[in-house]
């Protein structure tokens, strides 16, 4: 187990003496450019030095534990059932409800906000615009609203945003929503890639 800075709401851990940015929505390791994405487009982006992006093709078949502030690549699933993982193209996603619909999720440790997909998002109470980047479409910022979710065994009402249309992997796999760190402020995130379930533990 090993702590990192999550103040930009990003995980950046130190592995093997890289700088690494923990992304499970990111399906392989890299190191240049990988997809038209580089790198040093990235640090910039999130104005903090990185030498890497820590994909899927990774951490595979291990057990994944993040906190506020600690990240464990070794970790122990708890004892309980926890929500089943799919994938798309070797992205985690998981079956959830937002405002009691039910709808897929993509768990996307890159990201710093959760959003969700405009014909699903109750845009009732709007709280803040907040700023977040994707490595394709660069730094953008996002309209937050109060939605209501239910994940696993934990329903809660958070911040949301509007999920961009155009995003790919949204658009081409109907995945109706993205949940990022800042599931991080109610719960530690447990994600067992070598039972393929997702646990989240009120913290």
């Amino acid at each position: 187990m090993q702590t990192y800075d999550n103040t930009a709401g990003h995980i950046i851990a130190d592995i093997g003496g890289k700088l690494m940015l923990v992304d499970t929505g990111a399906a392989k390791t890299f190191y240049d450019e990988y997809q038209g994405v580089r790198i040093e487009d990235l640090s910039r982006m999130l104005g903090q030095p990185l030498d890497g992006v820590l994909g899927m093709d990774s951490i595979k078949g291990q057990v994944l534990s993040i906190t506020r502030d600690s990240i464990d690549f070794n970790a122990v699933a708890p004892d309980q059932k926890g929500a089943p993982l799919n994938y798309i193209s070797g992205i985690p996603c998981v079956d959830i409800k937002i405002n009691e619909i039910a709808c897929r999720a993509v768990i996307k440790t890159g990201a710093a906000i959760s959003c969700i997909s405009e014909a699903l998002i109750s845009k009732d109470k709007y709280t803040r615009s907040v700023n977040d980047m994707h490595p394709s479409y660069g730094n953008f910022s996002v309209r937050m609203f109060v939605n209501y979710f239910s994940i696993s065994n934990k329903s809660y009402f958070a911040d949301a945003g509007e999920l961009p249309a155009d995003f790919a992997l949204s658009s081409s796999a109907r995945v109706d929503a993205i949940i990022g760190t800042d599931v991080l402020d109610r719960f530690d995130l447990v994600m067992d890639f070598s039972d393929n379930r997702l646990h989240l533990i009120s913290n």
